[in-house]
């Protein structure tokens, strides 16, 4: 395991929390927390602790200040390693997956949230402990680069019988991968609050015109010569936009938000 590495994702990380990625979480219950929610007279047996003293004096009568309860919020990340990751023109896209991790694991503790980590292919490889602390987010950035994604295939309707059996709590669902695939969203979408993190490279979006190559595909190892002309890759991006399009739509009637991340 490259330490420097991890290092200088978790680094970078907290740069970028620090620009609020996840925001604050409040509940709509009236509670004792910190954000106000408004000012309405005392009844009896009421926390005095909480009067107004400006509106009491005003009226002549006692009022209170109520505020939204705190809420801590249950964050769930589920890390699509697919043999897909295995590419990049920069950076492996497995390592972009690992800087996404950081960067909501962060965030989450930082607003005293849980967080939980599942690296998840055709089968859940690995799940990591609930925590609140810098170092269990560090541990699943490790974990996560830990992975041997080579060959490895995602099994969606198992995805989906793990998302909705095995987390058991309603929680903030963010599902990282690359998605060469549409999962299907709408039955976890009912359950959790879900967010896709879509990671790309830049030659996916944006191909150059380099000629004939030799490719590997990094999931079922079938080798395949692919021109890179200025015709075909006009064609490419016209099906990755009407692709793209129909996905967007897609998410737009399960009620999940699309986060695109980009190395």
């Amino acid at each position: 395991m490259n330490r420097n590495l991890v290092k200088k994702i978790i680094a970078k990380s907290k740069k970028y929390i620090y620009g609020e990625l996840l925001g604050e979480h409040n509940s709509k219950q009236i509670g004792d927390g910190y954000d106000f929610a408004k000012i309405r007279p005392y009844e009896y047996g009421e926390n005095i602790r909480r009067v107004d003293p400006f509106a009491t004096a005003k009226t002549g009568e006692i009022y209170l200040r109520n505020f939204y309860e705190s809420k801590e919020v249950n964050v769930e990340v589920i890390a699509l390693m697919s043999g897909s990751l295995f590419f990049g023109t920069k950076v492996l896209k497995q390592e972009v997956v690992a800087e996404v991790i950081s960067a909501i694991g962060l965030g989450t503790i930082k607003n005293s949230d849980s967080f939980t980590l599942s690296l998840f292919s055709n089968r859940l490889i690995e799940r990591t402990k609930t925590t609140k602390k810098e170092s269990g987010v560090i541990s699943a950035v490790e974990k996560a680069l830990h992975v041997e994604v080579l060959h490895e295939s995602i099994d969606y309707d198992k995805l989906n019988d793990y998302a909705l059996n095995k987390i058991k709590k309603r929680s903030y669902l963010f599902i990282v991968g690359d998605f060469l695939e549409t999962p299907n969203l709408k039955a976890i979408s009912k359950k959790h609050e879900v967010v896709l993190v879509r990671v790309r490279d830049r030659f996916e979006l944006n191909p150059s015109d380099i000629g004939e190559i030799s490719i590997v595909d990094p999931i079922s190892e079938q080798k395949s010569e692919i021109i890179f002309s200025k015709s075909s890759i006009q064609k490419y991006k016209k099906e990755l936009k009407r692709a793209d399009l129909k996905f967007a739509s897609y998410l737009k009637e399960c009620g999940v938000r699309l986060i695109e991340w980009k190395d």
